[in-house]
C-alpha cells in the first residue's frame, strides 16, 4: 500500500535577492528622498527670499484708474477739472455740508492730512459733494470757513448731480448713494447714506487704495494704512522697513509660574 506524501515538509522558500540588488534598491529610495528634501529646501528658500524682496519693495497697488475727466465747480466758484490734478497726489472724499456726523469725521481726518502733508507742493485734498443740488459754491465756502478748514489746496467741489453720481460710481468705484426717508435717521445720520471711504489718487490718475477711516472696529488701522500708503506714494524711495508697522507686535506672554 502506497503512503501519501508527508504534509510536514516546509514549502519551498522564496528565491534570495542578491545583495547588490538590495543595495541598489535602497540607494534609489534614499536618492529620491534626498532629491525631494533638497528640492523642498531650495523651493522654500526661494519662496522666502522672494517674499522678503516683495515685502521690502512693496508699493501701494493700482486698484483702479480715473479713465475720464469731469468738470466741477470749486467753492470759490472757479471751474475745475480733475485733470488739473495731473502730477499731484490727492486724497479724495465724498461729503456734503448738511451731513450731521460722518462727513465731519472725514473732514477731521483730512484736516490731519493737511497738517502733516500740506507743505508738500504735490499734495492736494479733494472733497466732492454728495448733494450737489443743494451744495452751492457759496454754501460750501461758508461751511469750510465755519469748520476752520480753509486751505487753498483743499478743493470742495460741486456740479451737475447726475454727472457727479455717475462719475463717483464708474470712475472712483465708490458705492452708490441712498437717500434716507426716516426723519429720525435723517436727524442722526443725515439725508444720504454714502460711501465714507477716502481714496489716494496719484499723479497719473491711478487710485492707490481705499481707506475706511471711520469704521467702528478697524478705523484706527485704516488711518495708519492711509498714512503709510500716502507717504510711500509721495516718496517713491521709501521702503516698508523705513516706516513703523501698522499692527503693533503682539506682546510675549510669560509662562505661568
Amino acid at each position: 500500500m502506497e503512503q501519501s506524501p508527508s504534509t510536514d515538509q516546509e514549502p519551498p522558500g522564496l528565491p534570495e535577492i542578491p545583495r547588490s540588488k538590495l543595495i541598489a534598491w535602497w540607494g534609489s529610495i534614499f536618492g529620491v528622498c534626498a532629491i525631494i528634501a533638497f528640492g523642498s529646501i531650495f523651493v522654500t528658500r526661494a519662496y522666502l527670499a522672494r517674499t522678503a524682496y516683495e515685502n521690502e519693495n512693496w508699493r501701494p497697488p493700482h486698484v483702479a484708474r480715473l479713465e475720464t475727466d469731469i468738470d466741477l465747480i470749486n467753492r470759490d466758484s472757479r471751474k475745475v477739472s480733475l485733470s488739473e490734478m495731473e502730477d499731484h497726489i490727492f486724497v479724495a472724499g465724498y461729503q456734503y455740508t448738511d451731513c450731521p456726523a460722518g462727513c465731519l469725521g472725514l473732514a477731521s481726518v483730512m484736516k490731519d492730512l493737511e497738517d502733516q502733508f500740506g507743505n508738500d507742493p504735490r499734495f492736494r485734498l479733494v472733497s466732492i459733494s454728495v448733494n450737489p443740488a443743494e451744495d452751492t459754491p457759496e454754501k460750501m465756502d461758508a461751511w469750510v470757513k465755519d469748520k476752520g478748514i480753509d486751505s487753498p489746496d483743499w478743493y470742495f467741489l460741486t456740479g451737475d448731480p447726475e454727472e457727479i453720481t455717475k462719475y463717483m460710481i464708474s470712475e472712483f468705484m465708490f458705492q452708490g448713494t441712498q437717500e434716507n426717508t426716516d426723519p429720525a435717521v435723517i436727524a442722526s445720520q443725515g439725508k444720504f447714506a454714502h460711501d465714507q471711504r477716502l481714496a489716494i489718487v496719484d499723479g497719473e490718475a491711478n487710485i492707490r487704495g481705499y481707506y475706511d477711516v471711520l469704521h467702528l472696529q478697524r478705523g484706527d488701522i485704516e488711518y495708519k494704512r492711509l498714512l503709510r500708503d500716502l507717504k510711500m506714494v509721495l516718496n517713491p524711495d521709501l521702503k516698508l522697513s523705513d516706516l513703523p508697522p501698522i499692527m503693533p507686535p503682539r506682546p510675549v506672554q510669560s509662562a505661568k509660574q
